[in-house]
């Protein structure tokens, strides 16, 4: 990815923190033939002092055929983003841009066995179902069925080898325009604003 160093952020802990408040993410490999990606929930584990990224796809979904832990591959994953009008600034002569958070992770995939498979979907689903009333567990459905969903399934981990983030916000403007800005954009895109007037 490329990043202008006003841009970088080199948190890896807010970095990480993206990730968790948006664990929808792209995955990306490179295929026999041309890139093939696959939209997926992830979820960060810590073991030691390594961090993986992990999940699960369709079996029925070739992409996991390159998870030999040899491949590498690359996780995107997108926070606040918006348009930002030349109108919100301070200063004339200023043009349109589009600012936006995003964490790139590169690792090599490998898969996992059922057992592991098993308790990457009880993470997951524990993630997601934490705040609804009644959170749904595994153990609500028969045990045949949950058999029957892990063979169709593959679960893998990805060690975070690499992660990279950017924050463009406006950190090359002035205060008044950076201002100026996320006041414009705060109506349509609040997250957003509420990160460039942090002055990340």
């Amino acid at each position: 990815m490329y990043i202008p160093p006003q841009f970088e952020q080199t948190d890896s802990d807010t970095s990480r923190a993206l990730i968790e408040a948006n664990p929808f993410g792209t995955l990306v490999s490179a295929g026999e033939c041309a890139p093939f990606a696959s939209h997926l929930p992830f979820l960060i584990e810590q073991r030691g002092g390594e961090a993986f990224l992990v999940a699960h796809m369709a079996r029925a979904n070739p992409h996991w055929k390159l998870f030999d832990g040899s491949h590498e591959a690359l996780a995107i994953f997108q926070g606040p983003h918006g348009y930002i009008s030349p109108n919100w600034y301070a200063s004339p002569n200023r043009v349109p841009t589009w600012n936006y958070v995003a964490v790139h992770v590169t690792g090599a995939p490998r898969l996992l066995d059922k057992a592991r498979a098993r308790e990457v979907i009880a993470a997951l689903t524990a993630k997601f179902e934490a705040d609804t009333p009644q959170p749904w567990t595994m153990d609500r459905v028969a045990a045949e069925l949950i058999e029957k969903m892990l063979t169709a399934i593959v679960a893998f981990e990805m060690p975070m080898a690499q992660i990279e983030g950017k924050w463009k916000l406006g950190q090359h403007m002035s205060e008044a325009d950076r201002a100026g800005a996320a006041a414009g954009v705060a109506p349509h895109e609040p997250a957003l604003a509420k990160l460039m007037g942090e002055g990340r």
